[in-house]
């Protein structure tokens, strides 16, 4: 949905929810502008009478009150109206930060109606809508909304927006979404109104709350942990809680949580390496919410709705308690810069098999082209910001799912080649990067030329349990990876992790020169004794097989089967296992049978590879397909529907 498509409507309602906070009442201003606006400079609007100024307006059991809310309205001159009498509105109704017949917004019955919102989405959506629960604040979706259409925003508005944000995000402490950092730094607000919105944030009553509930919490000792239970109360109190439990000696996470309506939100902070705030809220808002952040301070929200379905009347407490101690059990520490026995034991790091990394096209970036060396950089990805320091060698490479992440020169010019073409990999949010020292923001892929990796050998396992790894190019930022994900092996004391999307686009298991005689689900079979039309090569040449190129010399038999697939085989192999079906002598072509000789086969659950031996080629085979042994280091790949039309097991 855009904001041009809501202008053919005469009038237009902007209701934010009830107990407005600083985003609704930002958000809705944004509105409230673009309709203002077009209401009366529009040529078109002009001409069609009836246009009318939009209404703001807002519902519920009380007018605001709080003093950094009732100091925005007034200062930024915020046109808002408290209207708990207004049942019916003849026109367009755009809830914003809301939606439409939700428990936290008064009903108001219209003829139309539009949602923007960045909440979880609680019941049936009208038409027009955008809903974006991913985004931090309403106030971002708002702002990229009005972006879309060159709108022009003034001081007031970026002000507002930006407050919004702030007061969304517990002081972009829960900030998780690249879109709201872009809108934090591409917006100028006017910093006197900040400063004085800012130290308007507690009233005598939340200060009444802070003494009370801080007296009153579950700690843990064995966890290290607290949680807290405020009455209903402004996000950033939940924040200013949480800073306040984290200054203990003993606690090194905390958890601050409040019901308001049919929504929890929640804060939380970290002291830890081994926690970082984001990865646990997420943890924690698993199936019934959602959440995001930084390393040491995040938060996020949990619909009441889904947690009364799934939980019913489990106290909140108990249930943060309990998702915050399966967490902490749920992951394995590895420190790749202190790996030790029990860690490889448990892992069963021996047991990795081999991947091959396909040919996959990525984007590179040279950082001594773009910058000096030891030039602080952020980069914004999907995934959120990194900081990195360059060094003259170093190269950003930027993956298939638009993920970026650095490498030296030399083992870039091991596994990677060029290659002379426009970067237009299909991202959904292009990265950026920050130089910290000139303060200037680049997007990356704008820069970003061509390469090719594959070939490289790695180990890998999918993992079975949750890791956390600490690589030996950063000790201090650890990478999650989940059940299904995979970790994978460059050396003994250098592992990583890559999430099971990622992997499946990048690396095919690998058979090259192994026994699969010893693994236990191989099975021993025989071809049926179905005669095949034979040939024999009159020159060197190539094949293209269902499962691959493969290359033959002069004299080498070439087969065809029953179902149009063709193979070609080494001639002394084919003498070996190959008897004549018609009346010829062998070496002529004609139709020939394969010898009962048993071969060692094994149904491969995923794609995979196998090179041949004497460099003629590499065979390919989709998740089903069988492997075939004929003798050690001699292997052939067949369909599973071919497999089951020749072969027999025994």
């Amino acid at each position: 949905m855009k904001l041009s498509d809501l202008l053919s409507y005469d009038s237009v309602a902007i209701q934010c929810h009830d107990n407005p906070d600083a985003d609704t009442l930002a958000a809705g201003l944004g509105l409230y502008y673009y309709f203002q606006s077009n209401f009366q400079s529009n040529p078109v609007s002009i001409r069609k009478k009836g246009k009318k100024t939009p209404k703001f307006f807002y519902g519920g059991p009380a007018p605001i009150t709080k003093p950094n809310l009732t100091g925005m309205v007034e200062t930024l001159e915020i046109p808002v109206e408290y209207l708990p009498d207004l049942k019916e509105w003849d026109g367009l109704l755009v809830t914003v930060d809301c939606q439409h017949g939700a428990t936290n917004v008064m009903k108001v019955n219209a003829p139309h109606v539009a949602v923007i919102d960045h909440h979880i989405q609680e019941s049936s959506l009208p038409q027009l809508c955008d809903l974006r629960p991913s985004l931090g604040s309403c106030s971002t979706l708002v702002w990229v909304l009005l972006t879309q259409e060159s709108f022009a925003i003034d001081s007031r508005l970026a002000t507002a927006l930006y407050y919004g944000l702030f007061c969304d995000t517990d002081n972009f402490a829960e900030v998780c979404h690249p879109l709201d950092y872009d809108m934090r730094d591409m917006l100028y607000p006017d910093e006197s109104i900040l400063r004085k919105l800012k130290h308007s944030n507690l009233s005598l009553n939340d200060l009444h709350i802070v003494s009370t509930v801080l007296k009153e919490n579950f700690y843990d000792p064995q966890g290290r942990f607290m949680i807290i239970s405020t009455p209903p109360c402004d996000p950033n109190l939940l924040g200013f809680v949480s800073d306040l439990a984290m200054q203990v000696d003993v606690v090194d996470v905390v958890v601050a949580f409040s019901a308001v309506d049919d929504r929890i939100k929640f804060s939380v902070r970290t002291a830890i390496r081994e926690v970082k705030a984001s990865d646990l809220t997420i943890g924690l808002a698993h199936d019934v919410g959602w959440g995001g952040g930084h390393r040491e301070k995040a938060g996020g929200l949990i619909s009441g709705v889904k947690y009364a379905a799934r939980f019913g009347e489990c106290p909140l407490t108990e249930f943060f308690t309990r998702r915050l101690r399966e967490y902490l059990g749920r992951y394995q520490v590895i420190d790749c810069m202190n790996l030790s026995p029990a860690v490889n034991q448990k892992l069963d790091i021996d047991a990795m098999k081999n991947y091959r990394k396909l040919p996959v096209k990525l984007g590179f970036v040279p950082c001594r082209e773009l910058f000096e060396k030891r030039t602080k950089l952020q980069i914004r990805m999907l995934e959120g910001d990194v900081d990195i320091t360059t060094n003259e060698d170093m190269i950003l490479m930027i993956g298939i799912k638009g993920e970026v992440y650095p490498m030296q020169r030399e083992k870039f010019e091991e596994s990677y080649a060029v290659v002379d073409e426009p970067f237009s990999l299909p991202i959904s949010y292009p990265p950026t990067i920050l130089d910290h020292n000139a303060g200037t923001r680049i997007s990356l892929p704008e820069y970003a030329k061509v390469c090719v990796g594959g070939g490289g050998h790695v180990s890998a396992m999918r993992l079975k349990s949750g890791v956390k790894v600490f690589t030996r190019w950063d000790a201090e930022n650890y990478l999650l990876g989940n059940v299904n994900d995979w970790i994978v092996k460059l050396s003994p004391d250098d592992l990583y992790v890559v999430t099971a999307d990622v992997f499946d686009g990048l690396y095919i298991r690998d058979f090259t020169g192994e026994d699969i005689s010893s693994d236990p689900r191989c099975v021993r079979a025989v071809k049926k004794d179905i005669p095949v039309p034979v040939t024999f090569a009159s020159e060197n040449g190539v094949m293209e097989t269902r499962e691959g190129t493969v290359s033959y010399r002069k004299g080498d038999a070439l087969l065809k089967g029953s179902g149009d697939e063709a193979w070609p085989v080494a001639l002394q192999h084919f003498m070996e296992v190959y008897v004549p079906a018609d009346d010829i002598a062998p070496g002529e072509n004609g139709k020939y049978s394969k010898k009962a000789f048993p071969v060692f086969a094994l149904q491969v659950e995923e794609p995979f590879m196998v090179d041949l031996s004497d460099e003629r080629g590499r065979l390919q085979g989709g998740a089903k397909d069988w492997l075939l042994q004929y003798v050690p280091n001699n292997h052939g790949i067949v369909s599973q529907e071919i497999f089951k039309m020749t072969y027999e097991i025994l």
